[in-house]
């Protein structure tokens, strides 16, 4: 994946990115074993969907959050600050990071209409419009940790561990949790985690995430502030460049940036990568990414609707099989898909053949449907 799109869904996406990246690995990290507390599912269950709501429900969102992860592949930290008012306003600060493509001081802002990228190791501002800047991640990115955190919540066996539990001087609820077994299909859940999710027990919101992810190892995820539903100042939502500083649009794809043709994808793949037919003349193929470690890779088809003058992405690998999703499901290609949207970015996904597909855009949920089915 070209470097600029990266730093776009950075600091959230990361993790989403290294998670995916991780979830079809042939390796793994030995989870520690499932405890056996006094039997509470209901209650464990209970408590995290009412977080889930609340999260979900939420007019605005400002926290400060550390990731930390600790794996064969991956080592790394990153403290972040973010503001949101959904659906698509949104201000990320990376405040301390060990993660060379997260920089300390590096700022990514979205009005909705306009998003500003701040690298301050360039000193270049990148600028565009939203849906315009070669990505599909600039309407979710900045909701991919609290994505990640309800799917967990909706998607997972519960267990009520401890109500004495302790995080960073605040009183506890310590909910142990496994996913889900898939209630449709015939692939087994490959997002294999185990771990514990520990909630406030005043007001019933996440403080810390621990989860051992076969292929990734530990990732912790410890929010020291999460405020839901004070106001936020609008100018937070804008951002103007530092004297000295260049602003530049952000770069389209080249071929030393990693963009492969889709033969080289495909070989590279060792499996048949589904594609839109070229005599669909309404849509064209304008760069393919790839994302992972080798034979482990995220495959990106970034698409022009030439009708409408609209980008789209369609990601497709074995890491994205039968992972968690929230949202609308319906029959598709033979199997169950999701469709979920955030902000005005919609996403199809679904699994076929033992590979997870997702499509992304700012396309209507019937218009994502139709171009499923015409990938060949």
């Amino acid at each position: 994946m070209p470097i600029y799109r990266l730093r776009i869904a950075l600091p959230f996406a990361l993790l989403l990115m290294l998670l995916l990246a991780a979830c079809g690995g042939s390796s793994s990290t030995p989870a520690r074993p499932s405890p056996t507390p006094s039997p509470a599912p209901e209650q464990g269950a209970q408590l995290l969907a009412k977080a889930a709501q609340a999260l979900n429900g939420a007019k605005t969102v400002h926290a400060i959050f550390a990731l930390t992860l600790e794996g064969p592949s991956f080592n790394g930290t990153l403290t972040s600050e973010l503001w949101n008012v959904p659906p698509d306003k949104s201000r990320t600060l990376v405040l301390q990071s060990t993660i060379t493509q997260a920089p300390v001081g590096s700022i990514t802002v979205s009005n909705g209409t306009q998003i500003w990228q701040y690298d301050p190791a360039k000193k270049v501002v990148y600028s565009g419009r939203v849906g315009t800047t070669g990505t599909n991640n600039e309407g979710n990115a900045n909701q991919s940790i609290f994505n990640l955190v309800r799917s967990i919540f909706g998607h997972s066996n519960a267990t009520l561990v401890s109500t004495s539990a302790s995080v960073n001087g605040h009183a506890a609820y310590d909910i142990h949790v496994t996913p889900q077994a898939q209630t449709s299909g015939s692939n087994a859940n490959t997002f294999s985690y185990n771990g514990d999710v520990y909630l406030d027990k005043t007001t019933d919101l996440p403080l810390q995430v621990k989860l051992n992810i076969q292929g990734l190892g530990q990732v912790t995820l410890n929010l020291s502030m999460l405020t839901l539903n004070q106001p936020i100042d609008n100018s937070l939502f804008t951002f103007v460049p530092p004297a000295g500083v260049k602003v530049l649009p952000f770069p389209q794809p080249t071929p030393d940036t990693g963009s492969l043709t889709l033969s080289q994808a495909q070989q590279q793949a060792g499996y048949h990568l589904l594609s839109i037919p070229t005599s669909q003349a309404a849509y064209t193929l304008q760069s393919v990414d790839a994302l992972g470690a080798p034979g482990n890779q995220i495959y990106t088809l970034n698409y022009l609707y030439t009708q409408g003058n609209v980008k789209f992405s369609i990601s497709e690998g074995k890491a994205l099989a039968n992972l968690p999703t929230t949202g609308q499901q319906l029959r598709l290609r033979g199997t169950t898909g999701t469709v979920s949207t955030v902000g005005n970015i919609t996403t199809l996904s679904w699994t076929e053949n033992g590979v997870g597909l997702q499509i992304a855009g700012q396309l209507a949920s019937g218009q994502l449907v139709a171009i499923a089915n015409l990938l060949g």
